[in-house]
């Protein structure tokens, strides 16, 4: 497992225990030859070697180097694939499609031909290296956010999010208190995530991800504790924490009251005025032209006299609308009562008749 901790010190790739590569999307990865990193196999001693994908089968062959010469074959294009100095694959441009197992036949120098195997998955890590807790303020620290809760409250949801990675993070909620750590029991999701297929070139990288979710209940604020929500996985190289600090909030006071007064006499004065009266008097009026409030020791008089006269000018054009149709019907009735009377008093035509042969 020597080649595994050399790739990972050099930065190149991210292996699992179990010899599965991890190869970053959209980047150039390393697809290594455990052999020749191992030092198993000096490159020096090595004449040919040939990187397959899926089988082993001639179609398969995605590049070759033989006797320092490499070459792509099947038609793959040059710039997809290479073989470095240590005779590892390089895939220039890392994509959900570069999933699978890749196969290797290398030929020593006087030997017969070694085999072997890589497995390969692709990786996307955060867009936000941290865990992002809902509702929670970021402090100074990248790392270190405030949630604010009433000061009467006793219990609060705290949710932790990590979304859009793959693979999956597993995301942990820790109490600390006194120098010492609780895990607590959190209800978590995970949901896959599927983007649409006319989702720009940079979005779709995150296409077939997950995004995971946990969620915990603070029973009551302590303000010696704070919480941690922690993602572990492959996704985020190893672990990340976010570190959580609850406030309490207290209602403030109002800084200035306010008083209002009314006096219970009432005046008829009906005089129309337009104007507006401020004084520094305590005592406040109201009558028929207007109201006077007070705030804060100084009274104000509003006059109501403008209402009044809008009132009026609104009223009268009904009126007088009114009494236009009123004069109508009557003046319409009395033709009606003429044409009547004069129909009644009207004499037929007489009927007069010739006598032809007379005239003549």
């Amino acid at each position: 497992m020597l080649w595994v901790f050399l790739l990972l010190f050099c930065g190149f790739v991210q292996a699992n225990a179990d010899g599965t590569m991890f190869l970053e999307r959209g980047q150039r990865g390393i697809v290594p030859c455990p052999l020749v990193i191992s030092r198993q196999i000096s490159p020096g001693d090595v004449d040919a070697m040939y990187w397959y994908y899926g089988s082993t089968s001639g179609t398969s062959l995605l590049i070759s180097y033989f006797l320092g010469w490499v070459a792509p074959q099947n038609g793959i294009p040059e710039g997809v694939y290479d073989i470095d100095n240590e005779f590892n694959l390089i895939i220039e441009n890392v994509t959900a499609s570069c999933e699978g197992t890749y196969y290797f036949q290398l030929k020593p120098r006087l030997k017969i031909i070694e085999e072997g195997q890589v497995e390969v998955r692709n990786k996307v890590s955060p867009s936000r290296p941290y865990p992002t807790v809902i509702g929670c303020n970021q402090d100074h620290d990248a790392n270190t956010c405030e949630v604010r809760v009433r000061h009467d409250s006793t219990v609060h949801n705290l949710t932790c999010v990590m979304e859009q990675v793959k693979p999956a993070v597993e995301l942990r909620w820790i109490r600390l208190f006194l120098g010492g750590k609780t895990e607590l029991n959190a209800y978590r999701t995970v949901r896959p995530v599927v983007l649409p297929a006319y989702t720009i070139s940079g979005s779709s990288l995150r296409n077939n991800t997950y995004s995971t979710s946990a969620s915990i209940q603070v029973p009551s604020v302590d303000d010696d504790a704070e919480y941690v929500c922690e993602a572990v996985g492959v996704a985020v190289g190893n672990s990340t924490r976010t570190r959580v600090r609850l406030t309490k909030t207290h209602p403030t006071p109002a800084a200035h009251g306010t008083t209002a007064t009314r006096d219970t006499m009432a005046t008829h004065d009906t005089t129309e005025s337009h104007d507006t009266t401020a004084t520094r008097d305590t005592t406040a009026t109201h009558d028929k032209t207007g109201t006077t409030s007070a705030l804060d020791g100084e009274v104000v008089r509003t006059d109501y006299s403008i209402g009044t006269q809008t009132t009026v000018f609104m009223i009268a054009p009904m009126v007088i609308s009114s009494m236009s149709l009123l004069c109508s019907a009557v003046c319409m009735s009395c033709v009606c009562m003429l044409f009547r009377r004069q129909k009644d008093t009207a004499k037929p035509m007489p009927n007069v008749k010739y006598d032809i042969s007379r005239a003549s």
